[in-house]
């Protein structure tokens, strides 16, 4: 299962996981282009709306993999937003709404993902997609710095509560990538 999947980063990563010869769960907001590149992949996608800042649609997507499938052996937390500001220049709601997608929506995915792995055997792997910011400052990046860091650090905590049912929980830092997350259309 692979959040904000339906473009750039997320899109790039459920190609790669459907032509490794898994079943993917893509994932989004964007339903028309989720929806659209399901198509594209094929029989081994699937797409389903989520905002990953709702437990109750966080909570839908994983019984409906519990459903149709049965287990969830990999969970990638990609969804993610940034809005540029300053300390003295960033709103409250923008900042507020930076951690709910990319913190909370993370906190969420495992919250509500690790039981699926958990309860069909254990094992599986939780990756989380931080960033470079997630380990140095960035100059009007404040609220997208401090989810990132966060999302370091929920994750070194899922690893260790984790990792007694076999669940693997990492962080990948990447720097730019040239998607629409870096240059919108």
């Amino acid at each position: 299962l692979v959040t904000g999947a339906a473009r750039g980063q997320g899109a790039a990563e459920a190609r790669l996981f459907a032509d490794e010869g898994a079943t993917v769960w893509i994932t989004d907001v964007l339903d028309a282009e989720g929806e659209a590149l399901a198509g594209e992949i094929g029989a081994a996608a699937r797409y389903r709306h989520l905002d990953v800042t709702s437990e109750d649609e966080w909570q839908a997507v994983i019984d409906a993999v519990r459903t149709t499938d049965g287990r969830l052996d990999v969970l990638v937390n990609n969804a993610g937003i940034g809005i540029p500001g300053t300390i003295i220049d960033t709103s409250l709601a923008d900042y507020r709404k930076v951690i709910d997608i990319n913190q909370v929506g993370t906190f969420l995915g495992m919250h509500v993902g690790a039981p699926l792995m958990r309860d069909s055997g254990g094992g599986g792997s939780i990756v989380n997609v931080s960033s470079m910011m997630g380990f140095v400052g960035g100059a009007a990046r404040v609220a997208y710095t401090a989810s990132k860091f966060a999302v370091r650090g929920m994750t070194k905590v899922a690893a260790i509560e984790l990792g007694q049912y076999g669940i693997r929980v990492n962080s990948i830092h990447p720097g730019a990538i040239e998607t629409p997350f870096i240059r919108p259309e």
